[in-house]
């Protein structure tokens, strides 16, 4: 999540094929001895649809419709031209007002279900009960049922799955089914206990999406200590999180100094200042406060400003395939023409030339092309570049550890086999620092063995800052600051971490 490696599980999708209220509650799990239950998983739909139309509980009914699985519009329409039977009508005449309030239910969750991802009609523009959507047919049943605890929870979840289709309105997934919990006492409720505890496990998730709850609390604390980089200024350090950017006095562990709000933050020292690239902003560090640049209003859709050094030594910022130069006579940014044609994953400047990353297709250095698993580039998915201490251009590779150029080609460094992170070289002390994804740090020391700190229960580690006066590693992890120092033959940590 600095084209930064490894954003994986970090970003949510709305439209998430199995992510979703009506996706991921299975309550037929706590119906296991319901014939029904058994029926809908053999596929028995004739039973199923009688179960359905006639006279069963409707907690019952739902554990049903869900055991039929999800995104098979072929469920309501069977349901649709069962239904018709009866009155001896074609499936398209059928009424709303000739079903009974139970039958309005099950057809709109039906319909809910094979439609989830848009809640739309199966056949819209159409005449028939398939032309309504399926929001509208579940709130007439909720009307002719207020004192039905199943069916108005139910409502509720397709309603709380409309509010995925915006990351604002998320808190709603939570609130709408529990507002409904809140309106029935236990003893009031047709739906067992062991179903609404099914929903809870998936519902809870969203709470933290509420403003002023203990959830969201939680969350941002997590947050401010799920970092993405780790930068050294004078006496500060700084952390891009997650959550925004904390800064700390290098001798004060105990508590941040500062803290700016943001979201998926990474960070760069250009001549003593550190800044950041958001979301939707860029911030500056200038020691005792922050400033904001390039604000962003609208849905930035998974997209952040990424600062890098320009050719010329000056701040440059990314944001897809935009650019922009800083310049500091007027404090601001001028759009300047990017000299690569598409958006890149990464782009540095290095021997004079522009280098990009296009994910999982390639590298070009300037003009010149290079493929990937090529005598140029032998491994397959690279992620980032870095330059070290002594000048040196690396590319951290989550199939192939770390890469460096020689001049002529990239050649995998010893050590790692995968997921290189970061890389430190101190040419005096004879040291070069690995860094793995997951887990920890290879120390490569001139004269002698490679040796491993354990650094696993991290989780996962993104990036470091080497501090070579003093010999401190800085490694920015899911679970906060790591700072590693020097204690013999092997390093002392001590964790730093937002409370």
């Amino acid at each position: 999540m600095r084209a930064p490696v490894f954003l994986l599980g970090l970003l949510f999708s709305a439209s998430a094929l199995a992510d979703s209220p009506l996706t991921s509650i299975d309550f037929h799990d706590a119906y296991p001895g319901e014939p029904a239950v058994a029926e809908a998983k053999q596929g028995d739909l004739e039973r199923v649809y009688a179960f359905l139309a006639g006279g069963a509980s409707n907690d019952r009914k739902l554990a049903a419709m869900t055991a039929l699985g999800w995104g098979r519009p072929e469920v309501p329409t069977g349901f649709v031209a069962f239904l018709a039977r009866t009155p001896d009508l074609a499936p398209e005449r059928l009424t709303a007002s000739q079903l009974t309030p139970s039958q309005l239910f099950a057809l709109g969750y039906l319909l809910a279900l094979a439609q989830h991802l848009e809640l739309t009609p199966l056949r819209p523009g159409r005449h028939g009960l398939l032309s309504e959507k399926p929001e509208a047919l579940l709130a007439q049943a909720a009307r002719a049922q207020k004192q039905d605890f199943t069916v108005q929870y139910a409502w509720a979840l397709v309603r709380a799955q409309a509010a995925m289709a915006d990351q604002k309105t998320w808190c709603r997934v939570f609130s709408l089914p529990r507002g409904v919990e809140r309106a029935f006492p236990p003893a009031k409720r047709n739906l067992k206990p062991a179903a609404l505890s099914l929903a809870h496990a998936y519902l809870d998730e969203y709470e933290a999406s509420c403003p002023g709850s203990r959830s969201a609390a939680t969350q941002k604390l997590a947050e401010r200590n799920q970092l993405y980089s780790v930068t050294l200024v004078g006496a500060h350090v700084l952390a891009g999180a997650q959550a925004g950017v904390v800064v700390w006095d290098i001798t004060d562990a105990t508590t941040p100094k500062a803290m700016h709000d943001g979201f998926i933050c990474r960070g760069l020292v250009v001549d003593s200042t550190a800044w950041h690239g958001c979301e939707r902003e860029v911030v500056r560090w200038d020691g005792a406060r922050f400033k904001r640049y390039l604000p962003r209003t609208k849905n930035p859709g998974a997209t952040y400003y990424e600062p890098m050094l320009g050719p010329d030594g000056a701040l440059w910022v990314r944001l897809g395939a935009q650019t922009w130069r800083y310049d500091a006579a007027s404090d601001s940014f001028k759009v300047l023409k990017a000299p690569w044609k598409r958006a890149p994953a990464a782009a540095i400047f290095f021997d004079g030339q522009p280098w990009t990353i296009d994910f999982m297709a390639g590298l070009t250095r300037g003009a010149q092309d290079l493929a990937l698993a090529s005598a140029d580039y032998p491994a397959k998915d690279p992620r980032n570049f870095s330059v070290d201490a002594t000048g040196a251009l690396w590319v951290e590779d989550f199939g192939a550890g770390l890469l460096r150029w020689d001049g002529a080609r990239f050649v995998q460094q010893p050590g790692l086999r995968d997921k290189g992170t970061g890389v430190a070289v101190d040419r005096a002390r004879g040291l070069r620092l690995l860094l793995h994804y997951t887990d920890g740090l290879l120390v490569q020391r001139e004269g002698r063995p490679d040796a491993w700190v354990d650094l696993k229960s991290a989780e996962y580690l993104r990036g470091l800052a080497y501090d070579a006066d003093t010999g401190e590693l800085w490694v920015a992890s899911e679970k906060g600051l790591l700072q590693l120092r020097p204690d013999g033959d092997g390093w002392s940590r001590r964790s730093w971490q937002v409370r």
